[in-house]
């Protein structure tokens, strides 16, 4: 161990409070030259982040012309924005250069409600996203004679619906891409439609669980190996029955 004279710690020292002094004026410079130059009036908008909503979109949510936006009252896009149902976060920031970058998070749409005569977008605590104009075309609709809140759906039979659907779905993924609709019927049955692998109707009886969807991907798969063609599958016995 070597044994470093004081002076020469001292030395050291003394060279490096000047180094520092540079790189802060420096720093201090930059962001004089960056901030303290004049603003830019705000003449573009830049978006990113969203998957379903569009620009027009949004500027006419904010009550804008969407060909020609108003920019002058930019500061109250936030917030405004903040309120359309299906955003979960925004956050606006200003370049000097004269634009604004809006970063959009949009909440995740994972049923489509089909009450009465309307389509409900809903996310997974059953909050509604869209009415009547559905963005997500994917996603497996669920009918029946639900109860549509002011802004999200109620009940608890949509709520256990869904909950097992998610759950059932989250186990054998592979159906999510194959069921078009599930049916609440009026006499309480469950009746499913498929879109894959050929459409096809399902009964499901009066009993929505984990085991229906266990059965309905075996016979699925067990159709497809044995290049069985049917129009529709009963699942409420202890079999399924191919018609």
């Amino acid at each position: 161990m070597v044994d470093t004279p004081q002076e020469i710690k001292e030395k050291r020292f003394g060279r490096v409070i000047p180094i520092l002094l540079v790189f802060s004026g420096l720093l201090a410079l930059g962001l004089v030259f960056r901030w303290g130059r004049p603003v830019k009036p705000v003449v573009r908008v830049e978006w990113e982040g969203q998957k379903y909503l569009t620009p027009t979109d949004l500027l006419v949510y904010l009550g804008t012309d969407a060909d020609s936006p108003n920019m002058s009252d930019w500061k109250d896009w936030e917030k405004k924005l903040s309120s359309h149902p299906r955003i979960k976060k925004v956050r606006i920031t200003r370049d000097p250069d004269g634009f604004l970058l809006v970063h959009i998070e949009e909440k995740v749409a994972e049923f489509v409600i089909h009450v009465g005569s309307s389509l409900y977008e809903v996310d997974e605590n059953l909050e509604i996203l869209s009415k009547d104009q559905v963005l997500n075309t994917h996603l497996i609709v669920i009918s029946g004679s639900f109860v549509v809140g002011e802004h999200k759906l109620e009940g608890r039979q949509i709520f256990d619906i869904t909950k097992e659907m998610r759950y059932a779905l989250s186990l054998y993924p592979a159906l999510s891409t194959r069921i078009s609709e599930l049916v609440a019927e009026r006499d309480g049955n469950y009746t499913m439609y498929l879109k894959s692998p050929k459409s096809m109707k399902v009964f499901i009886g009066d009993k929505l669980e984990l085991n229906v969807f266990r059965k309905l991907y075996a016979s699925l798969a067990y159709m497809e190996a044995e290049s069985i063609k049917a129009v529709s599958i009963d699942l409420r016995g202890e079999d399924a029955v191919y018609h």
